[in-house]
């Protein structure tokens, strides 16, 4: 493991991080404009929704770039400097691999506690009141702030280890080429069978 590699592990990070905080303060935004079409109060909106759109598109075009360039970026930042860094036996899979699965972790902990308290009223709701009646008095808006961070956080959980083992070769594989041209300022022969 260089610095290069866990500069762009960070990067990563960030961009993950910044994407899923997108999408969880979008996903109940989009519930509530479902609500709202439903109720005919949109078609007075249009112009107002035109720069939230573009803010939003922007923000998620930033995430995907950062990700996308974080290896360039890296290459950027540590130019000059040492490429050595001893992190005894880590690799770059653990490294992504705790990365992955701590983001998850937060996202269940910090988020746990209002699932329980919403799963309890919406249990409870139902079956107080006959039929769909239930769901008339209930703020889907703040339902879906407390269960769309959970669902992500175990989803972070669950496949953070092969997400990991994945970035971590197309990475190895991307420095490795790199690294290649570097030496030769020839571009690498393609190994691909296909």
């Amino acid at each position: 493991m260089n610095l290069q590699s866990l500069i762009v592990v960070i990067l990563r990070l960030m961009a993950l991080n910044f994407f899923l905080q997108v999408a969880i303060q979008l996903s109940p935004q989009l519930f509530r404009l479902t609500e709202m079409s439903r109720q005919g109060g949109l078609s007075d909106m249009g112009s107002y929704l035109a720069v939230p759109v573009v803010m939003i598109v922007g923000l998620i075009a930033g995430a995907i770039l950062i990700w996308v360039f974080a290896l360039s970026i890296a290459r950027f930042v540590t130019r000059g400097v040492s490429h050595d860094l001893s992190f005894g036996s880590l690799s770059l899979v653990d490294c992504y691999s705790v990365a992955f699965i701590g983001i998850g972790l937060f996202y269940i902990a910090s988020h746990f506690p209002q699932v329980l308290n919403w799963a309890h009223y919406l249990f409870k709701a139902a079956a107080s009141r006959p039929g769909n009646t239930w769901k008339e008095g209930v703020q889907w808006y703040d339902v879906s702030s407390a269960f769309v961070p959970f669902i992500v956080g175990v989803v972070l959980f669950v496949k953070g280890r092969a997400w990991a083992v994945a970035l971590a070769r197309r990475q190895e594989r991307s420095e490795s080429a790199n690294q290649t041209v570097e030496r030769t300022g020839a571009p690498p022969l393609s190994t691909d069978p296909h």
